[in-house]
């Protein structure tokens, strides 16, 4: 089993730093802006919310993370004057868009039963396959089957698929945010009896 250690807001930079390598080529959120940066600047933003309300841990030396929400832990994304002028002066309106309509259609789509919701999974590129993403998985799947709760995710890289398929989630629906921007999988798992 690999080391996880529980993540607080003080390891805010480091989340932020190994989820933006884990998601450099992530096709969602290249959608929404391929302007340098705009990545980490997604996660400083959202990470915050479950840093300070989930269940949020990395590997010890820092080869991954995950941040998930309790089923009693209300999202709220983080719109405020102050991201929105950032998204703007930083990636442009078109970012701005891509990023508002994103946030609406997930978060209708969003199951409304109590779950544990994964917001983020990321293992560094150099680190990928040595089964440090489902050591991250793991610790909150089987408190979800200790509890008898169900767990939900958004997917956005079809190679992805066959990992959190193999850890029992499903895919409901396929959807995308236009006609032209690519596939989202959303993903239910029945806790294990």
């Amino acid at each position: 089993m690999k080391n996880l250690q529980n993540l607080g807001l003080v390891d805010q930079d480091e989340a932020v730093a190994i989820l933006s390598s884990a998601f450099h080529d992530d096709p969602v959120m290249n959608w929404m802006s391929e302007s340098p940066g705009f990545i980490e600047e997604m996660f400083r933003a959202t990470l915050p919310l479950f840093l300070e309300n989930g269940i949020c841990y990395k590997v010890a030396d820092g080869q991954g993370a995950a941040a998930w929400l309790p089923p009693e832990a209300q999202l709220n994304w983080p719109f405020s004057i102050s991201n929105i002028l950032k998204t703007i002066r930083n990636a442009g309106f078109g970012a701005l868009y891509r990023l508002a309509r994103s946030g609406m259609v997930t978060e209708k789509k969003h199951p409304k039963a109590p779950h544990y919701y994964l917001f983020a999974i990321g293992v560094t590129p150099e680190y990928k396959g040595a089964g440090f993403g489902s050591a991250l998985i793991s610790r909150v799947l089987r408190q979800c089957d200790q509890e008898g709760m169900p767990a939900y995710l958004e997917n956005s890289k079809e190679e992805n698929l066959p990992f959190y398929e193999g850890h029992g989630f499903v895919v409901q629906q396929e959807i995308r945010f236009t006609r032209n921007s690519p596939t989202l999988w959303l993903m239910w798992r029945e806790p294990l009896k």
